[in-house]
């Protein structure tokens, strides 16, 4: 029974006949299909592989453009060996063509380290929910998909350890706001508060939202954003209750040992992150420096293209004070 890299084999020369029409073929679908560049070794030697080409010598076959110490050569394609995460479809291109040429497979990616990452509480409120949200599965979240920065570019470790962990199941969390008419795109008492805040009208806004968590208590949003009003107008101190609010309506709908994901691409997802860095900024204003970088770990493994929470880590655990 064929596996998928037959089945790619096949799809790449379904249509190609004899070596040099097969090589053409695979080299169109690498310059199609493949993401570059990406790191990789040649005889040991670490490179950057920049694209594929082919000369038009079916002996030599596929060549890989390979960068090192500013100059690009040729090398055969057979000869490279990708490490770190690498886009699924363009790993298996290179197994494909191995495969085609009768090359011995590449070694296996690299496992995960084995290391369960799980959410762990970071609000001390206690609150009644009239029922948890609810969670939508949205497939699998693969660190090998995911872009992290040019070739060569030093990874931070903790994006490291969440490389190495391995795929994880991504979920997006229910979004709650009171009064919203499904109808009317212009019916968003949320915007409406965020104008109000815009234009100094503070009381206001506050008014609207402690108004919706009354209606629900579930409105993430609405915690999120007095939160905010009160890190402007009040302080750390009140905003990070606000904040805590909103998280602990989320720990309470998040299952034990969840160790999933909740990417920001998930719209209503962003209730939850944005109260996790609110907590992160607010623990950093106060100088709590393990508040802080708990709070900030958290959204980098729940959110791991969160380039910002990871900035602000970095800040923290330099014991930078906080700046606007």
């Amino acid at each position: 029974m064929a596996d998928a890299i037959d089945e790619l084999v096949e799809r790449v020369t379904v249509d190609a006949y004899g070596d040099y029409e097969q090589l053409t073929a695979f080299w169109q679908w690498f310059e199609d299909e493949a993401r570059f560049p990406f790191t990789a070794t040649v005889v040991g030697a670490e490179v950057e592989v920049m694209g594929v080409d082919f000369p038009g010598d079916e002996r030599r076959g596929l060549v890989a453009i390979c960068r090192r110490g500013g100059a690009d050569h040729l090398v055969s394609l057979v000869d490279v060996v990708p490490t770190g995460p690498m886009p699924v479809l363009t790993r298996q291109l290179l197994d494909a063509y191995r495969r085609w040429s009768g090359v011995a497979p590449l070694p296996g990616p690299r496992r995960s380290s084995g290391r369960r990452w799980r959410y762990r509480s970071l609000s001390s409120v206690d609150i009644e929910l009239p029922e948890p949200l609810g969670l939508h599965e949205r497939g699998v979240w693969d660190p090998a998909e995911e872009h992290w920065g040019e070739a060569g570019d030093e990874l931070h470790p903790l994006w490291q350890e969440v490389i190495a962990a391995g795929p994880r199941p991504c979920v997006e969390m229910e979004q709650v706001i009171p009064g919203v008419d499904a109808d009317d795109w212009d019916s968003d008492p949320i915007v409406d508060a965020a104008e109000l805040h815009r234009a100094g009208e503070h009381r206001r806004a506050r008014n609207l939202l402690e108004d919706l968590v009354a209606q629900d208590p579930r409105c993430i949003d609405a915690w999120g954003h007095l939160g905010l009003i009160a890190f402007d107008t009040r302080g750390p101190g009140p905003a990070r209750v606000f904040y805590e609010t909103g998280i602990a309506v989320a720990e309470r709908s998040l299952p034990d040992g969840f160790g999933g994901v909740l990417g920001w691409g998930w719209i209503d997802n962003r209730p939850f992150l944005r109260c996790l860095h609110g907590l992160g900024l607010c623990a950093w204003r106060q100088r709590d420096w393990d508040g802080a970088d708990a709070a900030f770990v958290a959204r980098v493994w729940l959110d791991p293209g969160s380039s910002g929470s990871l900035a602000c880590l970095e800040q923290v655990r330099h014991r930078n004070r906080w700046s606007r």
